[in-house]
């Protein structure tokens, strides 16, 4: 009999029953544990104690992190790391400059092509996907500057809104294959409308990239000074 067998097959008989007291305004918690007997009666409460409580808490802790355990090795392009309770995490990247396929949208006007877009730094928290570009082709550090991501479907502050990329969530996955499939949701997504303020300098984020994919065998990115500073550093992404 496997282990999915086991716990399908296997009964669960009650154990302990935790009473929550709150005072007035949920300002204040005192927390009652009831041991349960074999009739199923529940006994006299008593404060529920630390070491309880945190017992608990590791069982289903350890639970969501076997569920969403990254494996292999760290990739040189990874600069923060942090496993989030519930199994969630925090995971940072950079990407140097390249050529990406971008798809946009019939209604923006602009043609689905191939273009060197900057450097940029990638965020994923709480299964939300950030992305801001970098001024400079290089590694960055904790003092360097991010730009706003000069792209459809980016809101201000980083997030992004995923389009109707088809990208099938890998399984056992590695360091690599996270990255990979946030990346993926973002280029194979169709571009299609604009979040916030402005994302580059001149204001027209069409006309900006209609340009850039018309000299698409251009060298590296060349429009730095389109980009427009945040108040943020990479420090700031890391410590929040």
């Amino acid at each position: 009999m496997n282990t999915l067998t086991d716990n399908i097959t296997c009964e669960y008989k009650p154990k302990l029953a935790i009473t929550v007291y709150a005072a007035p305004g949920d300002t204040d918690f005192y927390l009652e544990s009831h041991d349960i007997n074999e009739k199923g009666q529940v006994l006299a409460g008593r404060p529920l104690e630390q070491e309880h409580l945190q017992g608990i808490v590791d069982v289903f802790f350890d639970e969501r992190k076997n569920m969403s355990r990254i494996t292999g090795m760290i990739p040189e392009n990874m600069l923060a790391f942090d496993l989030r309770p519930g199994g969630n995490y925090k995971m940072i990247w950079w990407r140097p400059a390249e050529k990406r396929v971008l798809h946009h949208a019939v209604s923006l006007k602009i043609p689905t092509g191939k273009a060197w877009v900057p450097a940029m730094v990638y965020e994923v928290d709480w299964n939300e996907l950030y992305v801001y570009a970098l001024d400079k082709d290089e590694r960055p550090k904790f003092p360097s500057k991010l730009f706003q991501a000069p792209y459809f479907n980016v809101n201000d502050n980083g997030s992004v809104c995923l389009g109707n990329a088809r990208v099938k969530k890998p399984m056992n996955p590695s360091y690599a294959d996270i990255m990979k499939y946030w990346e993926d949701l973002f280029w194979l997504s169709e571009f299609s409308h604009v979040n916030g303020e402005e994302k580059i300098k001149s204001g027209d984020l069409a006309a900006f990239w209609r340009k850039i994919l018309k000299s698409n065998g251009r060298k590296k990115w060349a429009d730095i000074d389109a980009l427009i500073a945040t108040k943020r550093t990479l420090k700031n992404l890391i410590d929040a």
